[in-house]
């Protein structure tokens, strides 16, 4: 069970206490709710933007939130904590279950996160409703500028809850999880009372252990996120064997229990490359992305790409 009573929004009554919190004005608050732009973008995704001013807001509702101390098991959106992390939690395991959950920002319904403020920060009803509007976005109000192809996006993807938890914003991961927190906690339960290791990275559930997953779990495990109201996904359910490179949140394991650099990223590395006729006039933007490329293959292999990164840096040695 998390221990909500370290956050400082633990059992806030007053909106004013709030406002303190927050260091804003009630005048600050009303100024900003729902100010977002709403657009799909080059990955086609829904992405939903606030303007600078409520992520500031938010972004000081998220230090608070960071003051409740969360499982060993999620990994989104948590202080200190990665993606990486995630990964080297199933390194040493032969056999992976992935499941993505579909939509999972729109699924969670703005009532999810009024639910988390009332109930398990235990705030006044208006409290609650205050900290609900500053991170969830409503599509029917005037404030949200919504850029065309958007609407087309939502009916070909069947999003129809439209206010709802935001993507884009500082305090969505971390909320994706404390609105969800009752689906959570029975999945980890029932892979608790079954012996298999479970992880949390946003909408992405990662179950491991060393031994054959049956079907029936996988389908028990289903059975508690289409409870709550979410989806998993059929195209993205993925299962690995003993002998099989497991990708994870990024990352790839090798059968042998090591990190490797993902082809994915190796191609990616490749693309780049060849579009350098000659290194020493690179392209500064290039050259950024290829030193950055590096040092991320290099959380997986400590010498991969060390001679191209070296070669780059020494373009400009203050870098």
């Amino acid at each position: 069970m998390i221990n909500f009573q370290n956050c400082e929004l633990y059992k806030v009554k007053r909106k004013r206490d709030l406002y303190y919190l927050l260091r804003a004005t009630q005048k600050d608050v009303a100024l900003v709710l729902n100010k977002y732009v709403v657009c799909v973008n080059e990955n086609n995704r829904l992405l939903e933007k606030p303007n600078y001013q409520l992520k500031q807001l938010q972004r000081r509702l998220l230090y608070k939130l960071y003051q409740i101390e969360f499982p060993a098991y999620v990994f989104s959106g948590i202080k200190g904590k990665s993606a990486y992390d995630n990964a080297i939690q199933h390194i040493n395991s032969k056999y992976m279950l992935k499941l993505d959950m579909s939509k999972f920002f729109p699924n969670t319904h703005r009532d999810k996160i009024y639910e988390f403020f009332l109930e398990k920060l235990k705030m006044a009803p208006d409290v609650a409703k205050l900290c609900t509007d500053i991170t969830t976005i409503n599509f029917k109000k005037d404030d949200v500028y919504i850029e065309d192809g958007v609407m087309n996006y939502l009916k070909e993807k069947h999003i129809k809850i439209t206010n709802h938890l935001p993507s884009g914003t500082p305090t969505s991961q971390i909320l994706s999880y404390l609105a969800n927190l009752d689906m959570f906690n029975e999945i980890i339960a029932y892979c608790d009372l079954h012996k298999l290791s479970c992880s949390i990275y946003v909408d992405d559930l990662t179950i491991s252990t060393n031994r054959n997953i049956s079907f029936e779990e996988e389908k028990q495990i289903k059975a508690i996120v289409e409870k709550y109201g979410q989806k998993i996904s059929k195209n993205k359910t993925i299962r690995y064997k003993e002998n099989e490179y497991k990708k994870v949140t990024g990352f790839v394991i090798s059968p042998n229990h090591h990190l490797v650099v993902a082809n994915k990223t190796r191609r990616k590395i490749k693309k780049k490359l060849s579009k350098v006729e000659n290194i020493k006039s690179i392209d500064s933007s290039i050259r950024n992305s290829l030193i950055g490329l590096a040092n991320f293959t290099q959380l997986s292999q400590k010498d991969a790409y060390s001679g191209l990164k070296y070669q780059l840096k020494q373009l400009n040695p203050f870098s």
